[in-house]
């Protein structure tokens, strides 16, 4: 039942009058809307703008170094008037460091560890023989099947999908 209120309350509301600032703010869009699809500057700036909001969203996807806060900031104060960039709270912006968790701190050598266990465990692998284990194991499967097979079917149809191969047949 609180579904149906729900729905129905909801159409209403689709249904309803707009607001005097809800038209106004419509109508505003549809006209923004307008001009940027026949103004050629606008068209410009709005594409500047889209590729900014990409660049920034594809940096904030991506890993970044460790001193990249530090850096940014340095930047920014360099491009500072010559009394601003010696102001008390730019000097305090210069030494500010981005915050590590240990797993950051530890990450380098947490790879480096991995990527020697990797190569160790395909060594073992190789030298225990569990590849060749695994193709023998494959080998003498495919042996029952066709076994199997050729005892349960019928010699035309077995003939058909086990075709003999002259190669091997020595």
């Amino acid at each position: 039942m609180k579904t149906d209120t729900n729905t129905n309350q909801c159409r209403r509301t689709r249904r309803g009058r707009l607001g005097l600032w809800d038209a106004f703010r419509t109508r505003l869009l549809e006209r923004l809307g307008d001009h940027v699809a026949e103004c050629p500057r606008c068209q410009k700036r709005l594409a500047t703008v889209n590729r900014v909001e990409l660049g920034l969203m594809l940096i904030k996807s991506q890993p970044q170094q460790i001193g990249l806060l530090s850096r940014a900031n340095r930047q920014a104060l360099d491009g500072l008037k010559h009394s601003l960039r010696h102001a008390p709270k730019s000097v305090i912006l210069r030494g500010v460091n981005s915050d590590m968790n240990r797993l950051e701190k530890m990450r380098p050598g947490l790879e480096r560890l991995l990527n020697a266990a990797a190569c160790v465990f395909v060594v073992l692998m190789i030298k225990t023989g569990v590849s060749n284990s695994l193709l023998n194991y494959r080998e003498q499967g495919e042996t029952v099947i066709h076994n199997y097979y050729a005892r349960n079917l019928d010699s035309q149809i077995f003939d058909e999908i086990f075709p003999i191969d002259s190669s091997s047949t020595g």
